[in-house]
């Protein structure tokens, strides 16, 4: 059986790189989702819609997806259009919010993301820059370094492989779909994971979320934060590997 992970945004396929290590001998699958990595070019303006059609590009029905932030709404949107691509889901932080559902001109994150710093004289620099940010101290390092060996592009200088534009755009379109009230539709398991510290995802809004599948459970992580994954390899990859054991039982 294959397990899929699908990144968030701004990030690329190699920041699961500590959680896929302690799987061992299952298969695990990422990729960079366009606009990201060495993935397609994205144009704009940005529907989220794009990012579940990537999934179906890239996965083969009957595994399990695992997905973070803007990668789980990615992951449900793709179980949505097909409902025997995934026999389960864990999604982590999911960007999945209840309507209005409407594009935003601008919100905190697309003004943060458009002043991004986007070039460095190398690849060591863009360590020691991102390294030193205390939303990545608690990152382990080789999630870390899956990032910089990714989300990067050139020899020598160096500049974001995705574009701060790029960034912006998908957070002025995070909530204008409406995956939200679709999920009931979604009849296989899934494990919702959040982080205690997050501030992206409230323990209510998850309980929420998990309220409208009718087959999912809830696990809120003490001390993590958004980037839950990159925290907490070894959390991760246990409860993925307890879904693997359980399909393969079946």
């Amino acid at each position: 059986m294959k397990v899929y992970f699908s990144h968030a945004t701004s990030f690329c396929g190699d920041v699961w790189r500590p959680v896929r290590d302690r799987l061992g001998e299952v298969e695990t699958v990422a990729w960079d989702h366009p606009g990201h990595g060495s993935g397609p070019v994205i144009d704009l303006p940005i529907d989220w819609r794009q990012f579940g059609e990537a999934v179906l590009e890239v996965t083969e029905p009957g595994g399990i997806g695992v997905g973070h932030s803007m990668g789980a709404a990615a992951l449900t949107m793709a179980q949505l259009t097909d409902p025997g691509r995934f026999q389960a889901l864990v999604l982590i932080e999911p960007i999945i919010f209840p309507g209005p559902h409407r594009r935003d001109e601008e919100n905190g994150m697309s003004l943060v993301a458009v002043k991004r710093k986007r070039i460095f004289e190398s690849r060591k620099a863009a360590m020691a820059n991102f390294e030193g940010r205390p939303l990545f101290s608690g990152w382990d390092p080789g999630a870390l370094q899956g990032y910089m060996d990714c989300g990067f592009i050139g020899c020598g200088e160096v500049s974001l492989a995705c574009a701060p534009e790029v960034e912006a755009e998908i957070y002025r379109g995070s909530n204008a779909h409406d995956t939200f009230e679709r999920l009931g539709e979604i009849d296989v398991p899934v494990l919702l994971m959040i982080g205690k510290r997050s501030d992206t995802i409230s323990g209510d809004m998850a309980r929420r979320q998990a309220g409208q599948f009718p087959r999912a459970g809830l696990e809120i992580v003490p001390g993590a934060g958004h980037f839950l994954p990159m925290e907490r390899p070894q959390l991760v990859s246990d409860r993925v590997r307890r879904l693997v054991e359980v399909a393969e039982a079946v």
